[in-house]
């Protein structure tokens, strides 16, 4: 397949372009690198710096021929969109809208989505299930993330084939550390490799559901070489709910820091979901995905990971 991946230099993106490539597909990735890095592009796809939010994006896209088109790129920061709503709404909805006009007139019948588990907000009864939840997102990136769906239910009318993701919390190997605004075990993870004190907003009592890149990165290829899914949403977690203080406590015992490292707990955000975990039931009825990696492996992968791309700059 020739797929055009958005957002390829992040980190789910790249780890996506770098395992279609590994099982012979050809990649073009468009990538405004805002908080993606250019090094994260695998050198065998083909690379369009390109910037989503503008609206005449899709006149300088490859005039080449795509089987399918993954939209990763995303303002994926809760914070940052509350900071500048109509910025999210463009970079995420507007891009969502005029990427899916684009492929109905190139006859590209294939798009998968980068969904959140944002569009669900909080919710009354869990685990959060596609057929019975409702979603009602408390944040601008939430709304943003839904109206994308929502638009792509629409485009579906004129016959194409999109399929949503709705991702839980994706960490692992990669994550960017340097971005303390997005991914909870990452931000987590870089305050403790520094040994300062872990500010967490909100209380230590919220949860999350945390799936490993490797079985993002699975489900996604799984979905993007099916012609269609039978369902058009489908959640991306683990089906198991971690809070804050069972994250950290595994992250410093993995880490072999003192059990009573300084943890500092601050007021939190109107928009931050209390605690949110997934039925990945349909998923697996459907698709046959089920996530494979546990918590413990999985962070001591990322663990392993941050220590080595340390120490290889010192």
């Amino acid at each position: 397949m020739r797929i055009l991946l958005t957002g390829g230099a992040g980190f789910i993106g790249s780890h996506l372009a770098q395992r279609l490539l590994r099982d012979g597909h050809g990649v073009t990735i468009v990538d405004n690198l805002s908080t993606g890095v250019r090094d994260n592009v695998p050198a065998k796809a083909a690379f369009v710096e390109l910037d989503l939010a503008r609206t005449d994006f899709t006149t300088a896209l490859p005039s080449a021929k795509f089987d399918a088109v993954c939209h990763f790129a995303a303002q994926s920061s809760g914070p940052a969109s509350a900071d500048i709503p109509l910025a999210d709404l463009q970079t995420n909805a507007a891009s969502t809208l005029l990427l899916s006009r684009w492929c109905i007139r190139h006859d590209v019948r294939r798009f998968v989505y980068a969904s959140s588990m944002a569009v669900y907000g909080n919710v009354d009864r869990l685990p959060a299930a596609e057929s019975t939840t409702p979603c009602r997102p408390q944040s601008y990136y939430g709304v943003s993330k839904l109206s994308s769906e929502y638009l792509l239910d629409v485009a579906a009318l004129e016959g194409l084939n999109a399929t949503s993701l709705r991702f839980f919390s994706v960490y692992g190997p990669g994550q960017n550390l340097a971005n303390l605004k997005q991914g909870i075990a990452s931000i987590y993870l870089a305050y403790l490799l520094e040994g300062r004190e872990v500010p967490v907003t909100g209380s230590l009592d919220r949860f999350r559901d945390l799936v490993y890149i490797d079985d993002v990165v699975d489900a996604c290829v799984d979905v993007i070489t099916r012609a269609s899914t039978p369902s058009r949403a489908y959640n991306i977690g683990t089906g198991t709910p971690t809070t804050v203080r069972e994250l950290l406590a595994q992250l410093i015992q993995i880490l072999g820091l003192p059990p009573d490292h300084p943890i500092r707990e601050l007021a939190g955000s109107p928009s931050d979901q209390f605690g949110l975990y997934a039925s990945v039931e349909r998923a697996e009825t459907e698709l046959g995905w089920r996530p494979s990696v546990s918590l413990d492996e999985g962070l001591s992968k990322m663990i392993e990971w941050a220590k080595s791309r340390t120490a290889a700059r010192t």
